[in-house]
């Protein structure tokens, strides 16, 4: 999202954008973006700053560390962002954007609480059913 700050009346101004994911490097091996993420921003200026509020919403696909299944979570994150600007410059915030929601990537993605994890003998996911090998571990 580009911010031309000479268009940013006094008021302060909203602003809707949505991002292509593909074309900034986002993915790491147990976490995707394949939809594109939307962002809701309030920019307004206080003297030679701009501030900008954003809300992000980013649909998440990922791998279960435990489990292996790929799941999916909506990120969401809330964000204030401050620039030193000219009243001729153009902020383009998608850097900062794009870092806020890869700071919101868990460490250690679980698609739930509960989850079993595989059988350590055959792989077997053990959300789906029991196998003969557990009452071996056990």
């Amino acid at each position: 999202m580009k911010i031309d700050v000479s268009k940013v009346p006094a008021e302060g101004m909203r602003h809707h954008a949505s991002y292509d994911p593909a074309a900034l490097d986002m993915d790491r091996f147990d976490v995707h973006l394949h939809d594109a993420f939307e962002v809701e921003a309030f920019i307004m200026k206080a003297d030679r700053e701009l501030v900008v509020n954003v809300d992000i919403t980013a649909p998440l696909r990922l791998t279960c560390a435990r489990c292996l299944a790929e799941f999916v979570h909506t990120e969401t994150a809330n964000a204030l962002f401050s620039y030193a600007v000219r009243p001729t410059d153009t902020v383009d915030i998608t850097d900062d954007v794009r870092q806020e929601i890869m700071l919101g990537y868990p460490m250690i993605p679980m698609c739930g609480a509960d989850c079993k994890g595989l059988c350590s003998v055959c792989g077997h996911n053990l959300n789906i059913a029991a196998c003969v090998h557990q009452s071996v571990i056990e």
